[in-house]
């Protein structure tokens, strides 16, 4: 069961699917949601689970089904030159003589009060009167002995119930690059519901590219770490090849490299991004929260529309400054 690519029709297939969504009087995971649905035939509802555990890195038997209501699935962007020109805008825009960037240093714990912050690093340590905070939820959920983790003194008690209902996704995404394409120069993405390891791909169309991105999810992402770093490729190659219908043997001798990252064993991300448990559709807002006008909140964990995403992670920097803009403006 392979869709090629034509993004409209898969959408409005998902968004078909996911409608009755708005009516729900109760939380259910997805998993749940699809089986109360007597009508949709098998292929409808792998289709639908695939797609959800893809696009939310979710496991469709954890993720609130309430959280995915509120309308149609946003449209998608690429940056043609790649993330890092993102990074490299935003750090045009910081003025050096007001602020500065340090890089390598990391925090380790935190102590607050009204009106005052601590920020101990591996390096110095930092004062304020107030601090926006963006942590990746699989740190904000390591334990205090782990790498990575921040300690806070005293504890962020008003955090708790959100971070309990926010699950730390997982995904395994790695990037082919051939010697030229073996795919229809038409084709933005194939979609393979029936795939355990790796069910979606896409291409960097409009733009001609031999570059390919393989996607997996959720059970399918689990399924993937399961194998190790070197049995992935290969899992990802048959994957491939069955998506493509085109054989193994023709993909291999066109294939460059690849390049991927581990970011459930990454220290300072320890998963991909959130995703809402059942009960959880308001956790994101929650964490969004300022403490006591000294600690405020961003990073797409934080973003209750658009978490899991990049567009989530800037919105939600953007009104944690508004946040604490105002808080010293009213003082």
């Amino acid at each position: 069961c392979t869709l090629p690519g034509q993004p409209k029709e898969f959408t409005d297939a998902i968004e078909r699917v996911t409608r009755p969504i708005e009516s729900l009087r109760r939380d259910v995971s997805f998993a749940e949601f699809l089986r109360t649905r007597r009508n949709l035939s098998p292929r409808m509802r792998e289709l639908a689970r695939t797609y959800v555990e893809g696009f939310h890195a979710a496991h469709a038997d954890r993720i609130s089904t309430l959280a995915l209501s509120g309308g149609t699935i946003e449209k998608q962007f690429r940056i043609l030159d790649g993330y890092d020109s993102v990074i490299a805008w935003l750090r045009a825009g910081i003025d050096p003589s007001r602020a500065e960037v340090r890089f390598s240093t990391v925090v380790k714990s935190i102590e607050w009060s009204d009106g005052d912050v601590t920020i101990a690093t591996s390096k110095e340590t930092f004062h304020a009167r107030a601090a926006v905070l963006t942590i990746p939820i699989g740190v904000w959920k390591a334990p205090q002995e782990q790498e990575g983790a921040i300690r806070f003194d005293p504890p962020l008690r008003e955090k708790e119930s959100a971070l309990e209902h926010l699950e730390a996704a997982h995904v395994v995404r790695i990037v082919f690059r051939f010697r030229e394409p073996f795919w229809e120069p038409s084709t933005h993405f194939v979609h393979n519901p029936s795939d355990r390891f790796m069910p979606t791909w896409w291409t960097t169309n409009p733009i001609r590219t031999a570059l390919l991105t393989g996607w997996a999810g959720g059970h399918a992402a689990d399924a993937m770490l399961a194998e190790g770093s070197d049995a992935m490729i290969d899992r990802a190659l048959d994957a491939m090849s069955r998506a493509f219908a085109v054989p193994r043997r023709k993909i291999a001798s066109r294939l460059i490299a690849t390049w991927t990252h581990d970011w459930q064993s990454d220290p300072f991300s320890r998963c991909a991004y959130s995703y809402p448990a059942v009960g959880g559709s308001n956790a994101h807002a929650a964490l969004a929260k300022p403490i006591r006008r000294t600690l405020f909140f961003a990073g797409e964990a934080t973003s209750a529309k658009q978490f899991g995403t990049v567009a989530g992670a800037i919105e939600s920097g953007r009104r944690a400054a508004r946040e604490m803009l105002r808080m010293f403006t009213t003082q």
